[in-house]
């Protein structure tokens, strides 16, 4: 996908992550005990690793498929070249043949 979408998507995901954190933090402070709030703070934590991970393992991916392809096209470049260069090679021992049996 493209990088700047993935950017955008990103940030505003942080954003509003960071918003709803902000606003469990802001009531944990104002009730430390209410176990429901324990429990949203817990699963928020969790989701953020979660989601971290995904974006981590995406670039990953997104990389080495780019390190994959720059491979191939390098194999093959490199490949298309040993042709080229079988292919004068052969017309040079063509024609040193030729002149070989032609006492040239």
């Amino acid at each position: 996908m493209d990088e700047k979408i993935d950017n955008l998507k990103e940030m505003e995901y942080y954003s509003n992550f960071n918003t709803v954190g902000e606003y469990i933090i802001k009531w944990k402070k104002a009730k430390p005990k209410n176990n429901d709030l324990i429990i949203l703070n817990n699963c928020l934590v969790h989701m953020g690793f979660y989601v971290n991970d995904l974006i981590a393992n995406q670039k990953m991916y997104d990389k080495s498929l780019s390190q994959y392809r720059s491979d191939k096209i390098r194999a093959v470049n490199r490949a298309r070249k040993a042709e080229d260069n079988l292919k004068n090679l052969q017309e040079k021992y063509k024609k040193l043949k030729l002149e070989k049996e032609l006492g040239v």
